[in-house]
C-alpha cells in the first residue's frame, strides 16, 4: 500500500474494547488471526462487520492502549511521514 513508508493501524481486536496500534495491515491476513500490538499485547484481528451497510460497533471506541499511544508518538517524532489511521472493520 505504501512501500516507501511506514504505517500503524490502530484497531479494535476482537472481543477488546480498547484500540491498539499494530503494523500488520488489517485485511492482509484472515479475521480471528493474532497479531502482536506496539504494547506487545497479542490481539486478534476483527471480523468484517455484516451487513457492509451497518455502522461498525468498533467506530465508538475511542479508548486507545497507552503504551501503544506512547509507541506511536515517539516513531511520529522520528519519522514525520509514519501513516497513522483509525481502522474499523
Amino acid at each position: 500500500m505504501f512501500p516507501d513508508q511506514e504505517h500503524v493501524w490502530w484497531i479494535v481486536g476482537a472481543g477488546q474494547r480498547v484500540r491498539h496500534a499494530i503494523t500488520v495491515r488489517p485485511g492482509a491476513r484472515p479475521a480471528g488471526d493474532p497479531v502482536s500490538a506496539l504494547c506487545s499485547k497479542t490481539i486478534k484481528l476483527p471480523h468484517e462487520t455484516w451487513p457492509a451497510s451497518k455502522e461498525p460497533s468498533s467506530r465508538r471506541i475511542t479508548q486507545r492502549c497507552a503504551e501503544c499511544e506512547h509507541q506511536v508518538e515517539e516513531q511520529l517524532a522520528l519519522d514525520r511521514d509514519l501513516v497513522v489511521t483509525t481502522w474499523d472493520a
